[in-house]
């Protein structure tokens, strides 16, 4: 935990610190890297040995390639049976030799302003207008509506289970395999106890919907957001987006990340794309490396096919099929 300070000030990344390495890989062996310059620690890189490759666990942050050269560099002269390095969610392109892109993706960000009335100025008509007449709405039909945040060691568990509870269900309901199970539920936890902020929103004391974020210095990071199916008339899901960027401004913080995912609605609320890439660096050609290559590149055509607008009526059909799929099941 020595470093931990460091790691927050340089990065301001939720899935680069000691506490999510300690909580979401328990059993990983970490081996840090501490690069300086005239005696003073500029990087310090995470990195854990999986086979015959070395994973950097820095994501969500921008590195120079000049650092990450070296740093490669050194893993191919100490550790000879490894082959490849695998560089994740980097906000940085890189173009190293015998590299393959594997995936890329957008965290969509808003830079805060001061003021919550000057962000919703900047907001569109017709979402301002939305959004004034749901909450409307809302408050006119329920006389018990409380917006709530907790923070920290304030956080109980309880609250983080029936959000995640609630994304589960929205996931089942647009026929989504949900990707959180009760393991999952215990981590984030754990993990808001350190750097959490929850917000809220409770009708006659019953949470309809919520937002799961970490804050790391000026930065929050959104990671589940949940409404109940039976609120959705009022667009719970979009008001309680808004009470959650109202609480970071509150909080004075300078941007607001979406992280992965592309939809809609995070345009509507000012996010700007941010690429979002990750790559393997191997340490010569090979039959491994040209596989991979073939896979990955096979990976993003088939990716690009199936959200273009000509696969749109397969979307339909899948997730029309695997709503009645978890219904029969549920």
């Amino acid at each position: 935990m020595e470093y931990e300070s460091f790691l927050i000030n340089r990065y301001e990344s939720f899935s680069t610190t000691c506490r999510y390495l300690e909580i979401y890989h328990p059993d990983s062996e970490i081996n840090y890297a501490l690069i300086y310059e005239n005696d003073n620690l500029i990087e310090l890189l995470m990195f854990e040995n999986r086979g015959d490759t070395t994973v950097c666990m820095n994501g969500l942050v921008h590195i120079d390639q000049t650092i990450f050269s070296e740093f490669i560099k050194y893993i191919f002269e100490v550790f000879p049976a490894i082959k490849k390095v695998e560089i994740v969610l980097s906000y940085t392109s890189y173009m190293f030799d015998k590299s393959i892109l594997l995936n890329s993706g957008n965290d969509y960000v808003i830079k805060l302003p001061s003021k919550i009335d000057d962000y919703i100025l900047g907001l569109g008509h017709s979402t301002r207008k939305n959004i004034r007449n749901y909450k409307s709405k809302l408050l006119r039909d329920y006389q018990h509506v409380n917006f709530i945040t907790k923070c920290g060691s304030d956080i109980e568990e309880s609250t983080i289970d029936r959000i995640i509870q609630l994304n589960t269900a929205r996931m089942k309901h647009k026929g989504i395999t949900p990707g959180k199970d009760n393991a999952e539920m215990l981590n984030i936890y754990k993990y808001s106890q350190h750097y959490g902020v929850v917000t809220y929103i409770e009708i006659d004391g019953e949470i309809v919907g919520g937002n799961i974020a970490y804050i790391l210095n000026k930065r929050i990071f959104g990671h589940v957001v949940a409404h109940d199916e039976n609120f959705s008339k009022y667009s719970i899901g979009i008001i309680c987006h808004l009470y959650l960027v109202q609480v970071a401004i509150e909080k004075r913080l300078s941007t607001f990340h979406f992280l992965w995912g592309d939809t809609d609605y995070r345009r509507r609320f000012l996010g700007e794309p941010h690429l979002l890439v990750s790559y393997f660096v191997y340490r010569a050609y090979s039959l491994d490396f040209l596989v991979t290559k073939a896979k990955s590149t096979l990976s993003q055509t088939l990716l690009k096919i199936r959200h273009s607008e000509l696969a749109k009526p397969i979307r339909n059909a899948v997730k029309s099929y695997r709503k009645k799929k978890m219904a029969a099941i549920i």
